[in-house]
């Protein structure tokens, strides 16, 4: 039986949901603390003893803490190997499977909140304009690849997906993804999944 992971987050929506979600895909128990952010938790000495920044998420499991979504994700996939989230070192497909982490994680998160950003955390709607024809070429260039198959890197679900899954909802809760069928469509396939509605990642839009 897995040990229980404890995850520190602020709200449902933020890079913490990654971690939720992976949770509940390798059936990790899971208890989840909400940080005062108003309240300056997240600076205070037992928050950053987990996580030197003072950001989310960061978690605590067998004694010991890691921090950044990305990074936990990827341990434990690895420490799950029979899921088939991640892929080996040896195999041939690491190379591709880093890339399509990596642009999850940095490229497309980067730009997805920038739009994000703009739109409800502090809207713009210049910022918000700019966003988008940033975020053009990237989204345009991921529906070309995901009408040929059904995940990032074929027809098997793997932490790429998760990673870009996150930023997918954001980008749907602030109608960023009206011009593209096939994202939406793709995110459906994601929402679908039993582990991301117990995650509860993909929330409905706001009407």
């Amino acid at each position: 039986m897995p040990s229980k992971l404890v995850l520190y987050s602020f709200v449902p929506f933020d890079r913490s949901a990654r971690v939720r979600w992976l949770a509940h895909e390798l059936g990790i128990e899971i208890e989840e603390h909400k940080l005062d952010y108003a309240g300056g938790e997240h600076r205070g000495e037992d928050h950053l003893r987990r996580h030197p920044f003072g950001l989310v998420p960061a978690i605590e499991m067998n004694g010991e803490s890691q921090w950044e979504s990305v990074a936990i994700c990827q341990a434990l996939a690895e420490q799950h190997p029979e899921a088939g989230f991640t892929v080996p070192l040896a195999s041939p497909m690491r190379k591709q499977y880093l890339s399509w982490l990596m642009f999850a994680a940095s490229t497309f998160d980067a730009a997805a909140f920038a739009v994000f950003n703009s739109s409800a955390i502090k809207p713009s709607e210049d910022r918000r304009k700019h966003g988008m024809a940033e975020l053009f070429p990237l989204l345009v260039h991921l529906a070309r690849h995901l009408n040929e198959r059904d995940f990032l890197m074929g027809e098997r679900f793997m932490l790429p997906d998760l990673i870009i899954g996150h930023s997918i909802q954001l980008l749907y809760l602030v109608k960023a993804l009206e011009d593209y069928p096939g994202l939406r469509d793709y995110r459906r396939r994601l929402a679908e999944r039993p582990a991301a509605k117990a995650a509860s990642v993909f929330s409905p839009r706001p009407q």
